[in-house]
């Protein structure tokens, strides 16, 4: 299964920990239709459907094993769907992949009005997300 991914497992050494998959090919991704918002009281992203002109850059991680994909599921929050959804690679390639997803319909409890960037997460927040989250 390939697997699309925006937010704290965009960090090489958060993908590496939870999937013990470190050497999976790949790529540059974009999801349109969605936005992504920081989750309320948290240091973490959601993506939900949004405008058609929306879009999420990310990236797509090729033939995940199951082992992996349970261990995504395990991380991910329960609120998420995991949801085949359609992408878009760099090149214009469209490749079918799943993605942890907050549902419409409980986005307004769950995400806030904030953006969430990489940036900002890699600048502010990574040093205590992955203590609190892998306690080391």
């Amino acid at each position: 299964m390939n697997v699309f991914v925006y937010g704290t497992l965009l960090v090489p050494k958060i993908w590496d920990a939870v999937t013990h998959c470190p050497d999976l090919d790949s790529e540059a991704a974009e999801l349109t239709g969605y936005a992504k918002y920081r989750v309320r009281g948290a240091d973490y992203p959601g993506i939900v459907e949004a405008d058609s002109d929306s879009i999420v850059s990310g990236r797509i991680f090729l033939k995940v094993p199951d082992a992996a994909v349970r261990r995504l599921d395990a991380y991910e929050d329960s609120f998420y769907e995991r949801l085949p959804l359609t992408v878009r690679l760099t090149d214009g390639t469209k490749l079918e992949a799943d993605a942890y997803c907050v549902p419409v319909e409980k986005a307004a409890a769950i995400l806030s009005k904030e953006l969430w960037t990489l940036d900002w997460f890699e600048d502010h927040a990574l040093d205590s997300f992955w203590t609190s989250a892998f306690g080391r």
